[in-house]
Formats: C-alpha cells, structure tokens, sequence
C-alpha cells in the first residue's frame, strides 16, 4: 500500500518536474501536512482524500478516451477511490479496467521520465455533496496516470459508472477549462 511518505516522495519528484504547479497544488500540500497515516485514501474523510485516474489516449489519432460519469453527469476520464490497490499505479489501471473493458495487455503507461509512480498531473477538485451517498461535500486529491491505447481489443462503459463513452480529438480539448491544460501535458509526454 502506498504511504503518506511515498506520496510525499512523487510530489517532491514531481514538483522537481513542474515547479510552475507549486501554488496551484498549495492546497494539496496542505493537506499532506495534515492527514493521518492510512486515512489519506478513505473515501469518509471528508476533508479529503486520494484518488486515481487515467488518461487513456490513441496517440496516432490525438485522441482521448471519455465516459459520461453517473454522478457528476460530466464527460471525464476513468478514475476513482482507492480499493486496496498495492499502488496509485494499480489503481488507475483497476479503474481504466473497471469503466472502459480495456485490457491491460492494451494500455501502455507512458512513465514521466523514469518514475512509473509519479503521475503526469495531480488535480485538485471539489466533489459537491451527495445527500444519497451520505457523503459531506470534500476534495478529491486526483494522480492522474497517462496510458496510450493499441486500439486493440474491446471498449465499453460500464453502466454502474458511465451513462456514454467518447473518443474526443485533442484540438477540441484545447481551450477547455478541465482538459486543455491536460492535452498540453499529453502532448509533451506521447511524442
């Protein structure tokens, strides 16, 4: 299992990588400083809590993979909470599984540099409250893990997740508010 230390090391690593980030993720690191030691990926910490996503991209076609979220009722990439995951890696690969029907075997993670375990981008955003989930209003502390699609094999949503699933080119990406800064790093990492 990941721990609060690991996290602190791929957020060093990646600040190494990205200064120009440090006060947009000042929250973040806030949080860091305050979190106990195994609570940083409960789902019922409502300060906030870790989670897991993945970028999945065909690079020949600059496009990104998109599922239409049953909650949020938003077009977003695959992710979630934490499931005793052995790593932040593992995770968003369970979840790209999970929501997408894409086989491992058919994703190739796309490393930044030589550290598997940092992410191509951590975001912060706020989950609003969801009365039927008893679940006070909280921040999502999101490592996000780029992967690059053979085209091969099956790719469906999963209805308990998504309500839809789109292939999405990457200059109609560039000008929006979530995903444009996303498609710069894309970019810059796939080539």
């Amino acid at each position: 299992m990941t721990t609060l230390s690991d996290i602190f090391n791929y957020l060093e690593i990646y600040l190494s990588l990205y200064p120009g980030e440090r006060e947009r993720l000042a929250i973040f690191m806030g949080y860091m400083k305050r979190v106990a030691e195994g609570s940083q990926f409960d789902r019922k910490n409502f300060e906030g809590h870790l989670t897991t996503s993945a970028f999945i991209i065909l690079a020949e076609t600059e496009e990104i993979l998109l599922l239409r979220h049953k909650s949020l009722n938003r077009w977003l990439q695959p992710g979630g909470h934490m499931e005793g995951d052995c790593s932040l890696l593992a995770s968003a690969i369970r979840e790209a599984v999970e929501e997408t029907g894409i086989e491992p075997a058919h994703m190739l993670h796309l490393p930044v540099q030589e550290y598997d375990s940092v992410p191509f981008d951590i975001d912060v955003h706020y989950i609003p409250e969801n009365p039927r989930k008893m679940e006070e209003g909280h921040y999502h502390y999101d490592f996000r893990y780029l992967f690059s699609y053979s085209g091969e094999g099956t790719v469906a949503y999963n209805p308990d997740e998504s309500t839809g699933l789109k292939w999405v080119k990457f200059d109609s990406l560039v000008h929006d508010e979530t995903f444009g800064p996303m498609i710069t790093k894309i970019r810059q990492r796939s080539k």
